[in-house]
């Protein structure tokens, strides 16, 4: 694409030299040579302070709502909108792409979902996936403008914290194939309701036109009532599996009387697969092709990684936790055979109104598993730590558990850890305190 395209796209005006560039960053910082930077505005920042940054780190060009004068050899193209801009370039990329577009929606499991997607389908053709999280208002704009148009297959995830963003998300990536991972309490601040989380994720189905599908959990049939083309999974679905072993090294488990083998510690991850193979039958393969495949996925950083120090072993899956990531984490452990195994776990965000309580619910769950202690650390997990019976600390910032570990390692050793909290708790820093239980042991 060449800049006198780009303006036309972005209904702007070109100033500068008409140069072919080679995709987009709204980072200053992380511009790559030949890139156009998009200066948007955010509640914190503006783009536009950083241009001059942009251009000197080797973008070619950049879209602005402001006049600017383009280096020599580059160009500008002025907009009334930079998001507008965004959207409009990756409406275009979609509308130009040949291959099939998966969405993926939910309240969990959706990254590790999107990534076993790409992963099986890699087998079959060039594949395209939503870098990391990428899912939001922006991100998955920006994904879709730097996606390959020679891609057989783009994987795309879409997230929301209220109504509305889901239906936006799908206007612009028109999946062929549509999932719903999960449903459960997530961004409730934003949403409300359960009610209302299950009615902002079905916004995915939105936008249907003919030969799209979707791929559901079997309970939320009930929910869609208006789906014609979809295919179910869980424990009463089209696809259903059981699991037949779970270690430190993964879980087994048989679908249709053979049996598959998958390296992640999860009972979620018996449902992100078997959705994956929902989108497998919906694109007319067999999962049973894939079985290889399977075997040799590795998840995402912070999601149920098993992590072994000399001394004791810790499941980090401290990437973000809503109710329902953080009961399927616990379940999960409760089967793991080990002498001691210890929680540490951090507020569940953004729940609103309603976080008290499901934070209680979680301190009652815990009532009923054989753990050797858990710790609790944040504000809202304090009501978690007072309903639940068993043998527990609390801590108040992630900071004073660091110190704790540090002045008591003798506590954590020959121990099997999990560590699950919402990101902005940032639990995954009390690992290297962890690494230092072994290393005081050893000396």
């Amino acid at each position: 694409m060449d800049a006198q395209l780009l303006s036309y796209i972005t209904q702007g005006t070109l100033k500068g030299k008409n140069k072919i560039f080679e995709g987009f960053s709204i980072d200053s910082r992380s511009v790559r040579e030949g890139e156009v930077f998009i200066a948007l505005k955010g509640s914190r920042f503006d783009g536009h302070d950083f241009i001059q940054d942009a251009f000197k780190n080797g973008a070619i060009g950049v879209i602005s709502e402001r006049e600017v004068e383009p280096p020599e050899g580059k160009f500008v193209i002025k907009v009334e909108s930079t998001f507008k801009a965004l959207q409009r370039i990756a409406s275009y990329k979609r509308r130009s792409f040949k291959g099939k577009v998966i969405g993926v929606a939910g309240s969990a499991g959706k990254t590790t979902t999107k990534e076993l997607i790409a992963y099986l389908l890699s087998q079959k053709g060039k594949v395209f996936k939503t870098p990391g999280n990428l899912n939001s208002q922006i991100g998955l704009p920006l994904a879709i403008a730097n996606a390959p148009l020679d891609a057989d297959f783009w994987v795309l995830e879409l997230g929301a914290s209220q109504l509305g963003e889901i239906q936006r998300l799908t206007e612009l990536s028109l999946p062929h194939i549509r999932v719903i991972t999960s449903l459960g309490e997530e961004h409730l601040e934003g949403f409300g309701s359960l009610e209302n989380v299950i009615r902002g994720n079905g916004e995915i189905f939105q936008h249907w036109f003919e030969g799209c599908k979707a791929v559901i959990p079997d309970y939320a049939k009930d929910y869609y009532p208006f789906l014609k083309e979809f295919i179910t999974f869980g424990e009463k679905g089209d696809i259903k599996g059981e699991i037949k072993e779970i270690s430190l090294r993964g879980i087994s488990f048989v679908v249709d009387g053979e049996e598959f083998f998958v390296p992640v510690l999860s009972l979620g991850m018996l449902d992100n697969t078997l959705a994956s193979f929902g989108v497998l039958r919906a694109l007319g393969f067999d999962f049973r092709e894939f079985k290889e495949k399977l075997s040799s996925f590795k998840p995402e950083w912070g999601r149920m990684e098993v992590i072994n120090f000399p001394c004791l072993t810790v499941i980090n899956d401290a990437y973000n936790s809503n109710p329902l990531s953080l009961r399927n984490a616990i379940n999960t452990l409760s089967l793991v055979r080990h002498p001691k195994k210890i929680l540490i776990l951090g507020d569940m965000l953004e729940l609103g109104s309603y976080s008290r309580q499901l934070h209680e619910e979680i301190g009652s769950l815990l009532n009923n598993k054989d753990f050797f202690m858990v710790i609790f650390v944040g504000k809202e997990m304090y009501y978690a730590y007072n309903a639940f019976r068993g043998n527990k600390l609390y801590f108040a910032e992630r900071q004073r558990l660091e110190n704790f570990i540090r002045e008591s390692y003798y506590l954590f050793n020959d121990s099997l850890i999990l560590i699950k909290g919402s990101r902005g708790m940032r639990l995954e820093e009390i690992i290297p305190a962890l690494r230092e239980v072994c290393e005081k042991w050893e000396g």
